[in-house]
């Protein structure tokens, strides 16, 4: 007798799709809870007049991924199909109304199939259970007349006959349930997966709700950005000052040898200037942007670029005096180069340390005028 499901594997492929969209809204949930978009819900307050937007909209999306996990989830719950939902005579009535469902398109793909899953002649499954039924007494009748004394010679070949029989149709029925059972699992998971992408898409649109509101924060700022717009010198080129009449020592890039990471005496000129501007101007801070050229190792270019910047930064801090609080360092191995060159390129100008300075706006500033 035939035991094994030939939709076993169908079935597992199902499934895992399933498993792969749970993984996907899982994703989505992880953004959600520990993601950029809680990020900008402490600064929700600030929102004077959309708060509630973003408070509601961030609510929605989480509620609407929440069920599309849980209904996702009941999709990888077993299903069981019993006999009678493909017998002729059947009250749909006494099964809830998702299980209704399901059963009537199970028995629509059932009579559209039923020529290729029934022996000929037959139209539903209770037809032939009691082929089934009576084969099997058959087969009783059988052995009892082959256990009998005086049994016919070719009683056992009769015995084997109706046992076959028997055998043949049962096989028929145990696959005509895994079958409705693919049929309705799958019928399941389609519809689950359809209302699936539409909480998807609700999610996605209440997400998008959320920034657009958290996002209204940044034009309130403008005004101010433009306010911390001060003097920026870079490689020796200076910004118009916020306050007319400072002045701004004009600073080289420092320029190392290839592959070097100490300083130059020229190098160590610029540091100086550095060095006495935030000296006499407490108020200033230095960025430091640390290039290589684009030769060598991606890996040993980084490492490069770390150990040139910490060397103008210990020259600030051990020689200079100045606070370490006041010194940010960039590190940009490759990428964003003072100079643009193809891959392998030789140049002296990329192997630096650009020396930024900028001025910080004074405590209480609210308007242009610095008042």
């Amino acid at each position: 007798m035939a035991s094994t499901d030939i939709y076993a594997t169908a079935k597992s492929n199902l499934r895992d799709n399933v498993k792969t969209l749970i993984a996907i809204f899982g994703g989505i949930a992880g953004l959600l809870l520990a993601g950029t978009p809680f990020s900008g819900y402490g600064a929700l307050q600030a929102l004077s007049e959309r708060w509630w937007v973003a408070s509601i909209a961030l609510f929605l999306a989480v509620v609407f991924v929440g069920l599309a996990i849980r209904l996702l989830l009941r999709l990888l719950q077993p299903d069981l199909v019993y006999s009678n939902a493909l017998r002729q005579h059947l009250d749909l009535g006494q099964f809830e109304h998702d299980d209704r469902d399901e059963i009537e398109a199970l028995r629509k793909e059932f009579v559209a199939s039923r020529n290729d899953l029934l022996p000929s002649g037959l139209s539903w499954l209770d037809e032939l259970e009691a082929l089934a039924d009576a084969a099997y007494g058959q087969w009783q009748i059988a052995l009892a007349i082959v256990r009998s004394a005086g049994a016919p010679a070719d009683a056992a070949k009769l015995l084997e006959a109706e046992r076959k029989a028997f055998e043949d149709l049962n096989d028929s029925l145990t696959a005509i349930n895994q079958w409705a059972a693919f049929v309705r699992q799958r019928y399941r998971i389609i519809r689950g997966c359809n209302k699936a992408f539409l909480l998807g898409l609700a999610a996605l649109c209440a997400i998008g709700t959320f920034s657009w509101a958290v996002g209204q924060k940044n034009g309130e700022k403008k005004e101010t950005a433009a306010q911390l717009a001060h003097v920026i010198v870079v490689g020796g080129t200076a910004a118009t000052p916020v306050q007319p009449g400072t002045a701004v020592p004009l600073l080289n890039a420092i320029l190392f040898e290839t592959g070097r990471s100490n300083l130059s005496a020229e190098g160590i000129a610029e540091v100086a200037k550095a060095r006495d501007f935030l000296h006499t101007h407490p108020d200033t801070v230095v960025l430091l942007f640390a290039y290589t050229d684009t030769r060598g190792d991606a890996k040993l270019n980084r490492a490069l670029a770390t150990r040139r910047a910490q060397v103008v930064k210990n020259v600030l801090m051990v020689e200079g005096g100045i606070s370490a609080s006041r010194i940010f360092v960039a590190e940009l191995p490759q990428i964003d180069l003072p100079l643009l060159t193809g891959h392998a390129a030789n140049s002296e100008k990329n192997r630096s340390v650009q020396l930024v300075l900028l001025p910080l706006p004074p405590s209480g500033v609210t308007s242009g005028n610095g008042k």
